[in-house]
């Protein structure tokens, strides 16, 4: 979370071009939206219990537990010819590296549009703290279930879009880290999960690696955004204010501060 943080920064003051990023997370860990209540929807014993430690993010959104998955993102200035101006219009543009990636591992992923007035009503009352429990504008589904969920932050001029493709989901895992009512509550939720959301080895006839979808997901950037990615190093003054941003991503003052 320092990493894509410095990297605004970077972008702002032209120091690198735009960039995309793709990381994975050793150990596991649990990412809560910014505005998120993480004291009353997050399980504190059981999380610590289990060893998955949480960290907030910039941006918002429900919490995401990030295991079996490659996750990336984007970090480019607003006033960028071509990308909107409008939140939901640069999420549909930059989501759409994501879908071209998922067409070149051979998986229909579309953009979900809610319609109904059930499922606007569910965006903004959701049934529960879990991000893959519903989908947002413009955010990937295989049918009617959900495949990625990314959330968006405009900071100094620059937007930074980050968002989390599970290769596999562990539901048990996954929902034993919020708080519910009852045991019997956390079932149904638990229960109903499958139908809202599909991993990406679930959707194919083999096991799909990392560097497989990290590879699709690179040709599906620079399709989307019309542009050839090139190799970037940080330089060592640059990792060291990514050191310094990490001391407030370590703190239970920023993790659990609401």
């Amino acid at each position: 979370m320092a990493i894509d943080e410095a990297l605004i920064g970077f972008v702002g003051r032209d120091e690198i071009h735009p960039t995309l990023r793709f990381y994975s997370w050793e150990p596991k860990g649990l990412s809560v939206g910014h505005f998120q209540r993480a004291i009353k929807d997050i399980d504190r014993g059981r999380i610590e219990a289990m060893g998955i430690p949480i960290v907030r993010r910039m941006t918002g959104g429900r919490a995401v537990l990030h295991a079996d998955e490659l996750t990336y993102s984007v970090v480019i200035k607003e006033s960028t010819p071509g990308l909107p101006s409008t939140v939901i219009e640069s999420y549909r543009l930059l989501t759409e590296g994501v879908r071209k990636g998922y067409h070149h591992l051979g998986i229909p992923a579309e953009f979900s549009v809610p319609l109904t007035e059930d499922e606007k009503e569910e965006l903004r009352r959701p049934k529960s703290a879990v991000c893959f429990d519903a989908s947002s504008y413009y955010e990937l589904a295989v049918g009617k279930r959900k495949v990625a969920g990314s959330a968006q932050v405009r900071h100094q001029g620059v937007v930074l879009q980050h968002g989390s493709v599970p290769l596999s989901v562990n539901e048990h895992e996954l929902y034993d880290c919020f708080s519910f009512a009852d045991e019997a509550t956390r079932e149904k939720m638990r229960n109903r999960f499958s139908g809202k959301a599909v991993s990406l080895n679930e959707l194919t006839d083999r096991t799909v690696t990392i560097d497989e979808v990290r590879e699709a997901f690179t040709r599906g950037f620079e399709e989307a955004l019309e542009l050839e990615l090139v190799p970037l190093e940080l330089s060592s003054e640059q990792w060291e204010e990514v050191e310094r941003l990490a001391e407030k991503y370590r703190s239970d003052e920023w993790n659990w501060k609401r």
